[in-house]
Parts: structure tokens; C-alpha cells; sequence
């Protein structure tokens, strides 16, 4: 049995999400598929602006993508920054994918940086900071830039695409799965296989849990990704016998994993999204830690769907 939310570390639904290679978590459902927001361009022009030899810290940095767009602006306007990535998460592998100027620090709570007082010149978050707890996080931010120093941060809205879309999702999987026992029933399978015993009763339980789970599919975006998890309970359902029981109930304990990790992850997003109240609170916050507001757009795509708030600030 896979250890419960609890009972795992910190970060631990965001760390295989990223040592798995992720890129983004910015995803837009669209008609032909998922569509990554492209933030390049907002990066590169912003880290263009600082002079080389900049200290730099990209905070929840996941795989390092923003550290990697500070290292390409560096390169592009024949600078170089000195950059640094934390996160709770586990992302040490993801940073030896990066350039020499880059460095990953996992393990690491926003709420209490390891850094001296004043040691960056700048300060980037791409839809990261708002998941920690912000009063903390942005005092920590203020006493680690260095006086004058700059930050802009991507946050997610609560009436983005992304965050709606993300509510969808979680409300299609608890309509399909909320309360089936597919994987229960499945566990119970494999496990009387393994001892011997008979296991009619179990593989009947989950060969109609499942059936009741198809029903409730619908076609439409939001059903893709409990789409995918009912498709897996399917192809067990239609040959427990086939299947080694051993190898079987650890895949369970795989797919059970990646299962409650995809559910954490939905729901952290539309949690740490900002209202309109919740950005009036995050400015006081970063007002009262020495971070005066500079900036504050909607931040949409090409399309004109609303994708995030950009805010940026400095340091007094």
C-alpha cells in the first residue's frame, strides 16, 4: 500500500512530476490538446535588464526552466549571471540538465531561505511563491534581495483558464472515481491470486466498479486525465489471471502513487490561485517585507484567455 499524503514528505507530489522531465505546469486545454503558455519571451526580456555579474534566485523553480531562460538571456547579451533555483521539491537531477551558471536546491521551504541577508541583485517565481504560505515567504524575499534590488513573479489567478480548467478536471475525476473502488477491488484480486485463494468475488467487484466508471465518462476535455486512470483499471479488469500478482499489486502501488500525486497537484493549484482580496493581501504582504509593487497586468495569451497576474516589486 502506497504511504498517504500525510505521511510523505514535503513536495513529494511535485518531485517525480519534475524528475520526470516536466517542462511547465501551464497547460491550457485546448480542441487539439493540451497548449503550454510560452513565458520565454516575458523572462528574456526582463533578465536582459540586469548587468552581469547579477545574483539571481528563481524561487519554486521545479525543473529550472526560468533559471534556464536567465542563463539564455545572459548568453544572448553576452553576460553572465550567477543563479540560483530552490524548491521544496526534489530537483537536484533537474539541474544537472542546466548550464554551468545554473544550480538547483531542493528541499528548500520558501518560508525560510538558506541565503545571507542581501545576497541577490533579482528575483523571479513563475506560478511558485503563491503555494507557500506568502507572509513568511515574501519577508524571506525581502531580506535576501539586496537593497533596490528587483522581482517579478507570474501568479495564478482564480479565474484563469487554467485555474477553471484545473477545477474541471478535479471535479470530473471525483464524478468518475470520487467513490470507486476499482483499486481497492484490484488490490484484493491480486492479493488472493498471490495467496491461492479464490478470487472470483474480488475480480467481479472490480470488473463492475470499472464499468460504473466508464459510464460516468463523458467526452469532453475536462474527462482526458481520469480518461487515462480508468483506461489503466480497464485493462486490469478485462485479465487479472494474466497478470503476475506480485508485479501486479506493485504496479498498483505505482499507479495508486501517480494517481493521488496528479489529485495533489490539481488541487494545490486551484488552492494557492488568487482572487482578487487574496492579491490585495499579497501586496500588503510584500509591502510590509520592504517590497514595494512596481508593477501589476493580467497576463493573457495569444488568444485573450487570462493565464495569470504578473506582479513585480522592489526592494527598499
Amino acid at each position: 500500500m502506497s504511504p498517504s499524503p500525510s505521511e510523505k514528505r514535503r513536495g513529494w507530489h511535485w518531485s517525480d512530476y519534475w524528475r520526470g522531465g516536466r517542462t511547465d505546469v501551464m497547460t491550457v486545454q485546448t480542441a487539439a490538446g493540451p497548449v503550454a503558455f510560452d513565458t520565454e519571451p516575458i523572462w528574456a526580456n526582463w533578465f536582459q535588464t540586469f548587468d552581469t555579474g547579477a545574483h539571481l534566485l528563481d524561487l519554486a523553480t521545479g525543473n529550472g526552466q526560468v533559471a534556464g531562460y536567465a542563463s539564455g538571456a545572459a548568453a544572448a547579451s553576452g553576460k553572465t549571471f550567477a543563479i540560483t533555483g530552490v524548491d521544496y521539491a526534489d530537483v537536484e537531477a533537474a539541474g544537472a540538465r542546466l548550464t554551468a551558471d545554473c544550480r538547483l536546491l531542493g528541499g528548500v521551504a520558501l518560508e525560510k531561505l538558506p541565503f545571507p541577508a542581501a545576497s541577490f541583485d533579482g528575483a523571479s517565481s513563475q506560478f511558485g511563491i503563491e503555494y507557500a504560505d506568502t507572509r513568511p515567504a515574501l519577508q524571506e524575499l525581502g531580506r535576501v534581495l539586496k537593497p533596490g534590488g528587483r522581482a517579478l513573479m507570474l501568479i495564478h489567478h482564480s479565474d484563469s483558464v487554467i485555474t477553471l480548467q484545473t477545477a474541471e478536471q478535479i471535479a470530473a475525476y471525483d464524478a468518475v472515481l470520487g467513490k470507486s473502488g476499482a483499486i481497492r477491488h484490484a488490490r484484493r484480486a491480486f492479493t488472493a491470486h498471490l495467496k491461492g485463494v479464490p478470487a472470483a468475488v474480488a475480480e467481479d467487484a472490480l470488473r463492475s466498479s470499472v464499468q460504473q466508471a466508464v459510464a460516468r465518462l463523458e467526452r469532453t476535455a475536462a474527462f482526458e486525465p481520469v480518461r487515462y486512470f480508468v483506461s489503466y483499471l480497464e485493462d486490469l479488469a478485462r485479465g487479472v489471471a494474466s497478470y503476475e500478482p506480485t508485479s501486479a499489486l506493485a504496479r498498483l502501488d505505482v499507479f495508486e502513487a501517480g494517481n493521488a500525486a496528479w489529485r495533489h497537484r490539481q488541487q494545490s493549484q486551484t488552492l494557492a490561485a488568487l482572487d482578487e482580496p487574496g492579491r490585495e493581501l499579497f501586496i500588503q504582504r510584500a509591502a510590509r517585507a520592504g517590497l514595494a509593487l512596481t508593477e501589476r497586468t493580467d497576463l493573457k495569451d495569444a488568444g485573450g484567455q487570462l493565464i495569470g497576474w504578473r506582479a513585480a516589486f522592489l526592494n527598499s
